[in-house]
């Protein structure tokens, strides 16, 4: 039976996990001296075979990272996590050819967890969100009855208020990469904070405004980076796979945050053209505004 779509519902945010927690908390990270945007993750994570990648490489998805682990899917946490911190390899583009992949959050995240000595969601809980204003509208762990549900499948069932993504739903509070739900009025809550709305202490003055450059390969800090057609100011732009996206402006105090729910009961492939036709047309009629 259908179910009505409440106000204030949360939504499996995927990988928009990436910049609304896993970012902030390494860009605190860098202001408190405990990491370096261009140190190797090696030197936090002595166990990662691929010695050359950097934090920057990592959050502007210019690792080249590559390597196949059989049965990923199916392994337990710790051998999961440690497949990826050992049987990735460094390859030509290392460095400067854009290839998004989860893994490079997942780095990010545990050595975050090892210089704070947390696991990454805890420290997004107890840091981010508090600090961001976004303590009821944002979490990992959601009241299920007030969660939007994602895939449904004869020997699963319905999956509400649980994550989506195969590999943070096995490693679970150590996965930086997606696992939080917001509704709008977090992610509202979001943007002002990258525009300066709100006050916090948390991180420095105008510290999005610096992520509006390119990093590495046309990206910024775990945001994508998308050209105004008028301002030609860099916007901040991140997708999650559930169906959520955000483009901000934390210059000029605009965005476009869209929760929506693709992947219900199962995946909707012509969503994605859609969303990218609707880009640029929201870019070009705001900017001409």
């Amino acid at each position: 039976m259908p179910l009505p779509l409440d106000a204030g519902m949360f939504y499996d945010l995927a990988s928009l996990t990436k910049v609304v927690g896993t970012t902030p908390l390494f860009l605190r990270a860098v202001q408190d001296g405990l990491l370096g945007v261009d140190q190797p993750i090696k030197d936090v994570l002595p166990e990662f075979t691929a010695p050359h990648v950097t934090f920057r490489m990592a959050l502007t998805h210019t690792s080249g990272l590559d390597g196949y682990i059989p049965h990923r899917d199916e392994l337990p946490p710790d051998e999961l996590r440690h497949a990826l911190l050992t049987q990735l390899h460094e390859t030509a583009g290392t460095g400067h050819v854009v290839q998004y992949r989860d893994v490079n959050l997942l780095l990010v995240g545990w050595a975050l967890a090892k210089v704070y000595g947390d696991p990454i969601q805890r420290l997004i809980t107890a840091r981010v969100l508090p600090a961001f204003g976004m303590r009821t509208n944002a979490t990992f762990s959601p009241d299920v009855q007030r969660t939007v549900p994602t895939t449904y499948d004869t020997e699963g069932g319905l999956r509400r208020g649980v994550v989506h993504d195969p590999k943070s739903a096995i490693l679970g509070a150590d996965s930086g990469a997606a696992g939080l739900f917001a509704n709008i009025d977090g992610m509202v809550q979001f943007a002002h904070v990258t525009f300066g709305r709100v006050q916090q202490i948390f991180l420095h003055e105008n510290w999005a405004e610096k992520l509006q450059r390119d990093f590495a390969g046309g990206r910024s800090l775990g945001f994508d980076l998308l050209e105004g057609p008028v301002s030609h100011r860099q916007w901040l732009y991140h997708t999650g796979y559930t169906g959520t996206f955000m483009l901000l402006d934390p210059t000029a105090h605009r965005g476009l945050i869209v929760l929506a729910n693709r992947v219900h009961p199962v995946v909707h492939p012509e969503f994605l053209d859609a969303r990218d036709r609707l880009i640029p047309r929201f870019l070009s009629a705001t900017e001409s505004a």
